[in-house]
């Protein structure tokens, strides 16, 4: 039995086993001896954060230090944070208070002195908002001493969604993000890599320039990924899941949230974000029509019925896998509907993103810059734009933004409670028809029925009318 085998055995068994013997086992066969440093840097207390930092403490795992990174002496999650310290005292756990600013990245900024001050090469980057299974360290850092592996991620999970907004975010996360980030990555053809859950050596990161210089990025994650890819390092990811909690989240923020990374994406992975559209259900079903009814002959609103269909049952299979839950009338009900409300505003919620050059992160709005950096917008710097040194939208866009986000739900309320209506009389029929139009089907039946009897009838008495005669 090799040592790998041996040691996922002692962690099958180890609530059964002293802490003493496992220790002695770590150290008889040599393993679990890269030991890790995570970093969790918090702003607020994010939905579950208690459970989601209590993952960390619960890592199956010999050896590994946690710090906790918060800007401001006054967050909220400081007290979660000394109550996790206290309820896993034997845990090398530590919290630093207070940025530093090398850059206009707010995140950057949070973790670089808990960057700096790290004990171990390996660090796992692990946002507050997410939350992993107790076997995932184990299992990353596997796959980061294989040959050439550079960077070990995990796929993002939406879960607990509270309001209809948040089960919107979910049904892109959980679907068309996590088929185009699967697909990317299985076939390697470039960086595709989302900062919920990344490890890499801080080795490896010093030497394409270190942590501070991406802070003058707001996509930060992908270009520290980029950068190590573009070292002939690989991408690596495990069966792990970054579960994260969605809790309450209204349409608006939904629509605010992903019109803000598809202009980053704008800039960072421009040729990607261009094709963007073609990949989505509509538009490519609307291209696979026309083509279809070109070269075959097949009529179009046909081809497009079944290929939205088709689509549809492709991503309920792949929710269903991934939450490994099965999907029930009522589940599936919402399902219908936020997958019908994503898929129709997934192109004008696209073109609205690309036509604009700004984003509101946090407490601050950004302009994006053409090189991937970003330059944060202040009040000084509005002062100037009147006089035209910095081209900016008017006073008004946000007022201008918010009445056309309204507008946008008003349309989708509307169009929800279309869906609602069709989704009633689907669920509630039955699946050979209306009662009443079975009785009426029924009658038609016996009155043929009756017909043909009485046709037979008549023929008999015919022919018995010829024999006698």
């Amino acid at each position: 039995m090799g040592n790998e085998n041996f040691f996922r055995l002692v962690q099958h068994y180890q609530e059964q086993l002293p802490s003493d013997v496992q220790e002695y086992i770590m150290q008889t066969y040599n393993y679990g001896q890269e030991s890790v440093s995570i970093i969790r840097p918090l702003k607020g207390v994010d939905c579950n954060l208690l459970e989601n930092l209590s993952s960390s403490f619960r890592q199956n795992y010999p050896k590994f230090e946690i710090i906790f990174s918060v800007a401001s002496e006054n967050d909220p999650a400081i007290d979660v944070v000394q109550k996790l310290m206290k309820k896993f005292p034997k845990a090398d756990a530590r919290l630093i208070i207070g940025d530093r600013n090398v850059g206009v990245n707010p995140k950057i900024n949070n973790i670089i002195s808990a960057y700096e001050t790290v004990k171990y090469d390996i660090i796992w980057i692990l946002d507050s908002n997410v939350y992993v299974d107790p076997g995932c360290l184990g299992r990353s850092v596997d796959k980061l001493c294989q040959p050439d592996v550079g960077l070990v991620h995990h796929l993002p999970f939406a879960v607990r969604p509270d309001t209809f907004g948040s089960e919107l975010e979910m049904i892109f996360i959980d679907t068309i993000h996590a088929k185009m980030y699967l697909a990317i990555n299985a076939m390697g053809p470039d960086s595709c890599v989302v900062g919920k859950s990344n490890l890499y050596r801080k080795s490896d990161i010093e030497d394409v320039g270190g942590l501070a210089q991406f802070g003058k990025y707001m996509a930060e994650d992908n270009l520290i990924a980029s950068a190590i890819w573009k070292k002939g390092f690989k991408h690596e990811m495990t069966c792990d899941l970054a579960y994260q909690p969605l809790g309450s989240m209204t349409i608006s923020d939904y629509f605010l949230r992903r019109s803000r990374w598809t202009r980053i994406r704008k800039y960072t992975v421009t040729a990607a974000t261009l094709i963007e559209p073609f990949i989505e259900s509509i538009l490519c079903g609307l291209c696979a029509s026309y083509g279809f009814n070109l070269l075959w002959h097949i009529h179009p609103l046909n081809f497009l019925a079944f290929h939205l269909v088709l689509w549809f049952w492709i991503d309920l299979k792949l929710f269903q896998i991934l939450s490994q839950k099965k999907v029930d009338m009522e589940t599936l009900r919402g399902f219908i509907m936020a997958w019908a409300i994503r898929e129709i505003t997934a192109l004008p919620l696209y073109i609205y993103s690309m036509c604009g050059t700004t984003v509101d992160w946090r407490e601050g709005t950004y302009r994006l810059m053409r090189d991937s950096t970003v330059v944060k917008i202040s009040s000084s710097n509005r002062q100037h734009q009147a006089s035209g040194s910095i081209s900016s939208s008017p006073p008004s866009s946000n007022n201008q933004r918010t009445l056309f986000f309204q507008f946008i739900v008003s349309i989708l309320t509307s169009v929800m409670l279309v869906i609602n209506f069709f989704i009633d009389i689907l669920f509630s029929s039955q699946r050979n028809g209306n009662p009443i139009e079975n009785t009426e089907v029924e009658d038609l039946k016996d009155s043929e029925k009756e017909k043909t009897r009485i046709s037979r009838l008549r023929s008999m008495r015919e022919t018995d009318r010829v024999s006698i005669t």
